[in-house]
């Protein structure tokens, strides 16, 4: 009842179709045994009195009754895929907001193509369940008992076949999901083997180059591997009990030509025995296509739980070492402080460590150290993308945590080191910042971001589309497009992780232009490689295995013998470096 429970919450607007195909599903269930019970009443009168206008009358019962029947459950059909379409839409808008609050650290150790798969396939799945678990589960419940009422009506000894039909038909069904983890099993082998394909699909020009075979790739082998074997042993599982179920539904006409011969010898009329045997083999299509239903509602329920389970699993992942926010929905500084401040990534492994720091309001930092010294995490926990582990951040005075989620978002831009474009034009891609902005502000965005010369390249200007149905733009291009994006955010504190790092000299020329428009009047924390990008900042800060060891300008920095200078050095050299 739990999983029900669970699965009818995600429609609760939409619960007077379930229970109208509920209702219905029972009364077609009924409804479906009126034919049969004419039809044996018609072979009775044939074999006997042949009285014509009876013989009609039963004809007509019969078309009578298999219409209203077919009615019934395609009006059973449209309540319950109505109910469950809104399910399915319902799942997903969830798995849309989910994925919008999940934490960063959920992106971070799960890949994207299996949580869109296990939402997408999941709500699919729960949708084709939904729509024949309704009517399913009655006619489960309602359908043995119908039987076996006609089936006493019939003979007393059809009736107690029947009964043992039903038991030996449960035993079969009891030992072909005898493992209540093998549909779990093969979702989970499907999900890795969809996974792993889609990794080997995205590096597809590496294994080309490299003339790699599939067993090159250890994951996706093992999958192939893994999915087979569970396969595999689920069909043998069910090969057995299945054969034994088919083989007693076929002999079970034989079983009542048995029975109507020892009747006939026991003074039961030819024309009676006659009609008995006829009925029920004609039944028997029936009696075997109704055990199927029952058999695949046992399926479908399970299915039902193990989508219902791996969401919920999924939504739990995502609301974990996720920033827990306050009520406040106003910065009035927007001064930064890290006090005493602890960050794991993973439990154990310290990245951060009684980490101090003051940054002030409207001065542009540079962040500088080797890969790995902890500057994009110090970025991202400003920006509020990972709750610290111990001690406090501050923006204003005041804990981060105390704020909305809605005013860190407002009041912090980020540009990333591989900023995302969507499949649309590059106008939109901008005015995403901030929906409501005019057409002005988004040009003039465009105009301050230095991205008038990507316009003139193409006849549609800033409706040009971008992406695999548009046209292709260069990383440094791309890049000048988010600064777009971040100027008409318009947010006090501005982050900039390698946000030049894909550009040439020349649209690193027009990037560095860019930047001064988006950085005018900001707090501004930039993470650079390329230190010549970073002379003119108010201050640097070098960073080393999770601390600032040094702070201070440029020149401050140069003037005695620095682990920057030191830096530097290697930078000119990097640079001065040619292939012999």
């Amino acid at each position: 009842m739990d999983t029900f429970r669970r699965l009818f919450s995600y429609a609760e607007e939409k619960k007077g179709f379930m229970i109208a195909a509920l209702i219905i599903s029972a009364l077609a269930t009924i409804l479906s045994f009126v034919p049969y019970y004419y039809f044996l009443q018609l072979l009775r009168e044939i074999t006997s009195n042949t009285n014509p206008d009876l013989i009609t009358s039963y004809s007509y019962r019969i078309l009578g009754a298999t219409i209203a029947y077919a009615f019934a459950y395609l009006l059973t059909l449209s309540c319950s895929h109505i109910f469950a379409f809104r399910i399915e839409t319902n799942m997903k808008k969830r798995g849309l907001n989910e994925l919008l609050r999940a934490s960063f650290s959920f992106f971070d150790m799960n890949p994207s193509g299996k949580t869109r798969k296990i939402i997408d396939d999941n709500s699919v799945n729960t949708h084709t369940i939904i729509a024949h678990i309704l009517p399913d589960s009655v006619n489960a419940i309602l359908f043995p008992i119908c039987l076996i009422v006609l089936a006493f009506t019939a003979n007393v000894y059809i009736g107690i076949l029947l009964i043992c039909a039903i038991v030996f038909a449960t035993i079969c069904f009891k030992f072909m999901y005898a493992d209540q983890n093998m549909l779990k099993d093969y979702m989970d082998a499907l999900d890795d083997i969809n996974s792993e394909t889609v990794e080997y699909v995205r590096g597809i020009q590496v294994i080309k180059i490299f003339d790699m075979v599939i067993e090159s790739f250890e994951k996706l082998y093992r999958s192939i591997k893994h999915y087979s074997e569970v396969v595999n042993r689920q069909c043998q599982m069910c090969r057995i009990p299945f054969v034994a179920f088919q083989c007693g539904m076929m002999s079970f006409g034989a079983i009542v030509i048995a029975i109507a011969s020892r009747q006939i010898g026991s003074g039961m009329a030819t024309g009676e025995a006659i009609s008995m045997v006829v009925f029920f083999i004609a039944f028997v299509g029936m009696l075997n296509n109704a055990f199927m239903k029952i058999m695949f509602f046992s399926r479908n329920f399970q299915l039902g739980k193990d989508a219902i389970d791996r969401l919920d699993e999924l939504f739990d992942k995502m609301g974990k070492n996720k920033l827990q926010n306050g009520s406040i929905d106003k910065i009035d500084s927007f001064d930064i402080e890290f006090d005493k401040v602890g960050f794991e990534y993973e439990e154990g492994v310290s990245i951060l460590s009684d980490f101090s720091l003051k940054l002030e309001s409207g001065k542009v930092y540079a962040l500088v150290g080797s890969s790995g010294s902890g500057k994009s995490t110090i970025a991202k926990l400003i920006s509020g993308f990972y709750p610290v582990s111990s001690g406090q951040l501050k923006i204003g005075g005041r804990d981060i945590k105390e704020y909305t989620n809605k005013v860190l978002e407002k009041n912090i831009a980020f540009v990333f080191q591989n900023s995302k474009l969507f499949k649309t034009s590059i106008y939109e891609n901008v005015r995403l910042a901030r929906p409501e902005s005019s057409h002005e502000e988004v040009m003039k965005a465009l105009e301050m971001a230095m991205c008038g010369n990507i316009l003139d390249k193409f006849e549609s200007r800033e409706n040009t589309i971008i992406g695999a149905s548009g046209v292709h733009l260069s990383g440094g291009e791309m890049q000048r497009i988010a600064v777009a994006r971040a100027i008409l955010k318009d947010a006090p504190i501005v982050i900039l992780d390698e946000a030049s790092a894909a550009s040439d000299p020349e649209n690193e020329y027009e990037m560095q232009r860019a930047f001064k428009a988006l950085m005018k009047d900001k707090t501004v924390i930039m993470i650079a490689h390329r230190l010549s990008s970073i002379r003119n900042v108010d201050e640097i800060l070098f960073v080393e295995e999770g601390q600032v060891v040094e702070r201070g300008s440029h020149d401050e920095l140069m003037a005695g013998q620095t682990k920057y200078r030191h830096f530097q050095d290697l930078f000119n050299k990097a640079n001065e470096w040619r292939l012999a």
